[in-house]
């Protein structure tokens, strides 16, 4: 199992004074093969990618993918494909494989319909196209997960990715982000086996939606139930199942830990990245 953290699962480190590079003196210490980095104060400029480079390079940590968070619904979507274009450059000079970005992450299901994805289709794809275009003759190739309300679950996902028709495009399977349409993660794994290339991994506690809202922390899903970031293995998640898929289609690229509980990060991611390679193996 090829483990990765995303560098987002250190955000309470970040808050403390913890630099960029030392997250990922961190992650070196804690044992995961590669890192996922984002956009961040010490990560803006083509010089501060060269930094990271030389640094993560001395210390033999590759990256596995660069992720960042991105609304095409904005009313400008030229200079949303703009600040993208410059994080794929800095994506290249990480000699990152993969840059991810999302699409409409909104968290808001009364807000949109089938009748809004419909009509938001025609008009993303295009932007997502010009964008692959530039990471290929960048040699990094664009990945898209299931994410927000718009373009999650099977069915929307496939209609996205079909209507995007780009063979130097990859799938990430998200297996968190896809409870917050009701659907489950060996459903999403099971349709797009073949097109995965990279995998965030992520657990949520799940409350029918039958009992009252629990307050602070908790999400609302698509059809009113209510999710919680927590420990992976301590939620709703049957990793040992998901990954049972993986390894039957053979997947060979990362698990990349996004952890974002409300537990302590210094005792639970750890424990987190244990109980997913327990799984792992399980699944053997």
């Amino acid at each position: 199992m090829k483990t990765s953290v995303f560098l987002c699962s250190y955000s309470t480190y970040y808050s403390k004074g913890m630099t960029l590079l030392e997250s990922v003196d961190l992650a070196v210490e804690q044992g995961f093969d590669a890192f996922e980095p984002y956009p961040m104060k010490d990560l803006a400029t083509i010089d501060d990618a060269k930094r990271l480079a030389e640094h993560a390079g001395k210390l033999g940590i590759p990256v596995s993918c660069f992720s960042m968070s991105c609304d095409l619904l904005s009313p400008d979507i030229a200079s949303a494909v703009k600040q993208l274009k410059h994080y794929i450059d800095i994506a290249a000079v990480l000699h990152s494989p993969y840059f991810h970005h999302t699409l409409i992450p909104h968290l808001k299901p009364l807000r949109f319909g089938q009748a809004d994805f419909e009509r938001l289709l025609p008009l993303i794809v295009p932007a997502v196209r010009e964008l692959c275009d530039y990471a290929s003759e960048r040699g990094v190739t664009c990945v898209y997960e299931d994410q927000g309300f718009v373009f999650n679950g099977v069915e929307r996902f496939s209609r996205f990715w079909a209507e995007l028709d780009r063979k130097d495009a990859g799938i990430v399977a998200d297996l968190g982000n896809i409870l917050f349409v009701d659907e489950t993660p060996e459903q999403f794994v099971g349709r797009f086996s073949g097109e995965i290339v990279h995998v965030h991994v992520k657990d949520y506690l799940l409350k029918s939606g039958e009992a009252m809202n629990p307050g602070k922390g908790w999400y609302m899903t698509r059809s009113g139930n209510f999710l919680r970031d927590t420990v992976i293995g301590h939620g709703a998640i049957s990793f040992t199942q998901v990954f049972r898929i993986l390894r039957a289609i053979g997947y060979d690229g990362y698990f990349s830990t996004e952890y974002a509980a409300p537990e302590p990060t210094e005792t639970w991611l750890p424990a987190s990245v244990e109980a997913m390679k327990r799984s792992y193996e399980m699944a053997q």
